[in-house]
């Protein structure tokens, strides 16, 4: 036993040194970062910055650390005493790089968003996976050092146990403190009807002037369905090619015009291009006997070199333009400060694609004209508050800070230098959670809801909820309904929570009825009316 508890301590303590260094790696990438934005860290901030992911962060990088240096180290180990002793140390070195080379290259390959900051450059991939030489030093050094001067069982396993203890201490210390979960309204005082199912992939429902509803799927159908629930796809035979990839991108919002019953306009949001360079599209088509007709593109983003992140909603503004969301830059967060592209924007056009000549960046060089706002991460959610026509989006945080922002125009909602979030495996995006010059939110999230949707309810059928928000949100897997009492938020409610389904898309018709689609590949239209109401 003294043996395996020996070598199992000599292996988390390298595992918790190759953690450790990865994790200092790690905040001094995006500490760096963060200065190239322009905003000036000081050294106090950046010694806590690196506290806190050592605390936070360093236990994840210890796992992984551990599961790539046991098996790397012990091949290692294996080949050394068949070779020579003294091409263990550069043996167990190179094994080591090799596995946690190994090891980031999976989580850049298979996780859809960017796993880690310092992975996402090849000068930080390099630094990240040379962190492998320090675990390979140190277990060279233990191994040797030990067995040279056995201690008793008990030192071993005394020190196994900090090794464990104290990491996932600090671990569950350090983790964001959770919003309570409001209460959620019974289902009896809700009348819940499903207008149609099985639907691949819903992301966008709209409602026609006569009643008809329109709902896209990603895969790229538009569907006509009928007041009945009769479902009949619209021919979109000159559309352009929608980049689809299961529920990350494809077609994506369908809006009706503000004119429709004059024009029969529609607007589109589709993803474009390649894997590697792909962006969002906005396509103009009119309704014309359940056929797409004069298809127009109108505008394409800036393309970005990921899948994730892709915005993609529409809303119309008093004054009659548009307004469409784009999501930031993927593996290139960074670009969401640049005014130079589309990424992280809300951008504002007229209904014929032209750039409004009052649009606040049209005359700054090198801006995009078409920016209206900047500094978004992943709004999946625009609606316009008809009572006084103030702009609001829902956008995703990373892990925890998703947000509900009031958009002003050249406003700066600050990712990824100012969130309340932190990455998915719990390092953190920036040290600041407010910084002058950057918009605040009206609302944030954590843990995250994932918001994929907004509405803000003004309409007869529920009279107590006006101007209430409502949040379709995807992980939370219910429809949140955002209480305001002139304007300021004073509570919350969850709907539908007892039928555990991701929530997509939330729209509200003329008749006041709140229509909602749930994701997946056996996604569902829901019509929701006050209790006793005719079907």
């Amino acid at each position: 036993m003294t043996p395996f508890l020996r070598n199992l301590s000599a292996l988390l303590i390298a595992a918790l040194a190759t953690g450790a260094a990865a994790s200092l790696v790690q905040t001094q990438i995006v500490l760096t970062e963060v200065m190239q934005l322009g905003v000036p860290v000081a050294a106090s901030l950046r010694w806590l910055s690196a506290a806190e992911d050592l605390a936070r962060y360093g236990p994840v990088s210890l796992v992984m650390a551990f599961l790539v240096l046991l098996p790397a180290l012990s091949c290692a180990h294996w080949l050394a005493r068949r070779v020579s002793a003294t091409a263990r140390l550069p043996l167990l070195m190179i094994a080591a790089v090799v596995g946690m080379g190994t090891a980031f290259w999976l989580m850049r390959s298979v996780i859809p968003m960017p796993a880690l900051a310092g992975t996402r450059t090849l000068s930080g991939y390099a630094l990240m996976t040379l962190t492998g030489v320090l675990g390979a030093a140190v277990f060279h050094w233990l191994t040797r050092r030990t067995a040279n001067r056995p201690a008793p069982q008990w030192q071993y396993a005394a020190l196994v146990f900090a090794c464990l203890a104290i990491p996932t201490s600090s671990f569950i210390a350090m983790l964001p403190p959770a919003d309570p979960r409001p209460p959620s309204m019974p289902a009896e005082h809700l009348q819940v009807q499903t207008i149609a199912s099985g639907l691949n992939r819903p992301w966008s429902v709209a409602v026609l002037p006569d009643g008809r509803l329109l709902v896209t799927e990603m895969g790229g159908r538009l569907l006509s369905v009928a007041v009945k629930g009769v479902v009949q796809p619209v021919a979109m035979n000159d559309v352009p090619p929608v980049l689809h990839s299961g529920g990350i991108i494809g077609l994506m919002e369908v809006a009706v015009d503000p004119d429709f019953e004059r024009n029969q306009t529609l607007f589109l949001s589709m993803g474009y291009g390649e894997p590697d360079a792909n962006g969002t599209r906005l396509v103009r088509a009119r309704l014309v006997d359940n056929r797409l007709e004069d298809i127009r593109v109108l505008f394409s983003s800036s393309p970005k070199p990921g899948l994730g992140n892709n915005g993609g909603r529409i809303a119309f503004l008093a004054d009659g333009t548009l307004v469409l969301t784009v999501g930031d830059g993927n593996t290139r967060r960074e670009e969401a400060q640049n005014p130079g592209n589309h990424l992280g924007t809300v951008v504002r056009l007229d209904r014929d694609g032209r750039v409004p000549s009052d649009n606040p960046l049209v005359n700054r060089p090198g801006a995009a004209p078409q920016v209206y706002s900047l500094g978004h991460r992943n709004a999946q959610g625009i609606a316009v508050d008809p009572a006084n026509n103030e702009l609001y989006v829902t956008e995703h945080g990373p892990r925890g800070g998703d947000e509900i922002n009031r958009v002003v125009p050249a406003g700066n909602y600050g990712w990824p230098l100012v969130t309340r979030g932190i990455d998915y495996p719990f390092a953190s995006v920036s040290p600041f959670r407010q910084l002058p010059g950057f918009e605040d939110p009206v609302l944030v999230w954590t843990p995250s809801i994932a918001p994929a949707g907004l509405a803000i309810y003004r309409g007869a059928a529920f009279p107590e909820w006006q101007g209430d928000m409502l949040v379709p949100a995807l992980k939370e897997r219910s429809l949140r309904r955002v209480i305001r009492e002139q304007g300021k938020i004073v509570g919350q409610q969850l709907l539908l929570s007892d039928r555990n389904e991701r929530v997509r898309d939330v729209k509200v018709g003329p008749d006041g009825l709140i229509y909602v689609l749930t994701d997946g590949p056996n996604g569902s239209l829901l019509r929701l009316a006050p209790v006793g109401r005719p079907g």
